[in-house]
């Protein structure tokens, strides 16, 4: 998460978009989600976690324990993310 906040342009910028289903390694948005973009991304930070394989979905989910830490990256006013100083 911490390189994906400066490095993927669709989570760093605020209006960036997804790219188009049709193009190569585009991916797709999983059942229950939707496109639109948060005003903030949070990354909490843990020591453990189980995961949970979605067979009818065919994906894996990850279910952390309680956060140790919490980072906040709020869209700035350029629209682009940057980290919060204040880390609970």
């Amino acid at each position: 998460m911490t390189a994906a906040v400066s490095l993927c342009p669709h989570i760093a910028l605020g209006r960036h978009r997804r790219a188009r289903a049709d193009r190569p390694g585009a991916g797709t948005i999983p059942p229950g989600s939707h496109g639109d973009k948060p005003d903030r991304y949070l990354l909490g930070i843990t020591r453990a976690y189980r995961t949970r394989f979605i067979a009818e979905h065919g994906f894996t989910v990850y279910l952390p324990a309680p956060f140790k830490t919490v980072h906040t990256y709020p869209y700035g006013p350029d629209g682009r993310l940057r980290p919060a100083t204040d880390t609970r």
